[in-house]
């Protein structure tokens, strides 16, 4: 797998495109999101319910320590999982190219365990209180156990990606998670820079979301042997879902709600970290508005915050922001048909692939 070929993205998929319904009507109603994301979800669970339901109880015999406060932590860690879309994804993509092997599902619960403890990472930088409806980490113990906790996992994911006979996922994985370090870093570089440009924040989405999502789908085509062009364009459709996924999470910050998605919401904004619908708004001021704008932001802070939140609400920014999620769901799913050209499907392979086109397309119109 080519992880230089994801570093950056050459080429962003056109947003005005169609792709189903564009944006779509019950946008603002994130119980039918939700819905439709589970509803997703479900078909994907048809083809791998029995694989998903033997990870749980693997990844819950992982997550144990001998020391009885540190075994109290990861059991309740192990619970703010949510979806399990990155492991869904490498059995998806194993089932495409052959069956399920003891390394996809080892390489499954490596990559839920460095998603799992970038989120604990990620909501004491972002101080969020909440994950899937319960206090974080950091707010039900404090930070350096939530800090500490998510090096554990970190550490015995590399444990275990280097467990089989090749070095290759241990290779891999820890390349995703590189990337992933470093496009938080970037991203944290550009706090109240709202000078940002929209290619630069998307190469650093392809990081920091990106990267994982790109390993899941590319590690479970290769536990099942298939060819590298195919895990590498794999890599490519996760890595677009990932793009996807983050861009409506930009969405849900400013126009969700906070019960379905179970989370805190309007972070972003809160602790000056610029994201596509604010970078879209600043980016059609006229050069006269803008300059005032920055003005009145080095003065007065809060009081240009505002002014922009009230802009917000006369923009097109909503639709926007949508539309772009929806055009890399698409280019997502434009790729996953060509991972899979000139290979003849069975009926369980193709149950795969509509599953993997299901949960792309409702990825970008979920609650949370």
């Amino acid at each position: 797998m080519d992880t230089s070929e994801t570093s950056t993205l050459n080429a962003f998929p056109n947003t005005s495109r169609s792709f189903e319904n564009q944006v779509p009507a019950n946008a603002s109603q994130p119980d039918a999101n939700e819905q439709k994301y589970r509803e997703a979800f479900s078909k994907a669970a048809r083809c791998i319910g029995p694989h998903l339901r033997s990870f749980e109880e693997e990844l819950s015999s992982q997550l144990v320590s001998s020391n009885p406060q540190i075994d109290r932590v990861l059991k309740y860690v192990a619970r703010l999982g949510g979806k399990r879309l990155r492991p869904a994804l490498t059995f998806l993509t194993a089932e495409l190219f052959g069956a399920s092997t003891e390394e996809t599902m080892r390489l499954a619960m490596v990559v839920e365990m460095v998603h799992t403890a970038t989120l604990v990472h990620d909501d004491v930088l972002d101080s969020s209180g909440l994950r899937r409806h319960q206090p974080t980490v950091h707010v039900r113990w404090d930070v350096p156990t939530s800090i500490l906790i998510g090096d554990w996992l970190f550490t015995h994911a590399y444990g275990l990606a280097n467990a089989g006979q090749s070095t290759l996922p241990g290779r891999w994985i820890a390349d995703a998670a590189k990337r992933v370090c470093e496009g938080e870093i970037r991203q944290n570089q550009t706090i109240g820079n709202w000078e940002l440009s929209q290619e630069e924040y998307f190469d650093i989405l392809s990081c920091k979301t990106g990267a994982l999502c790109g390993a899941s789908c590319a590690m479970g085509a290769w536990s099942t042997s298939a060819p590298a062009w195919r895990c590498d364009v794999l890599q490519s459709f996760g890595n677009k879902l990932g793009l996807a996924f983050q861009i409506f999470d930009d969405w849900l910050d400013v126009w969700g709600d906070q019960s379905p998605s179970g989370k805190t919401l309007g972070t972003d904004f809160a602790h000056d970290k610029p994201t596509l619908p604010w970078i879209y708004l600043l980016g059609n001021f006229n050069s006269t508005d803008r300059q005032a704008w920055f003005s009145l932001y080095n003065s007065d802070p809060q009081a240009a915050k505002a002014e922009l939140q009230s802009l917000l609400k006369q923009s097109d920014a909503s639709g926007y922001t949508l539309g772009c999620a929806k055009g890399f769901a698409q280019s997502a799913c434009e790729d996953l048909r060509k991972a899979v050209g000139g290979f003849e499907l069975s009926e369980r392979q193709t149950q795969a692939l509509r599953a993997l086109e299901e949960i792309a397309k409702a990825s970008v119109a979920r609650a949370g």
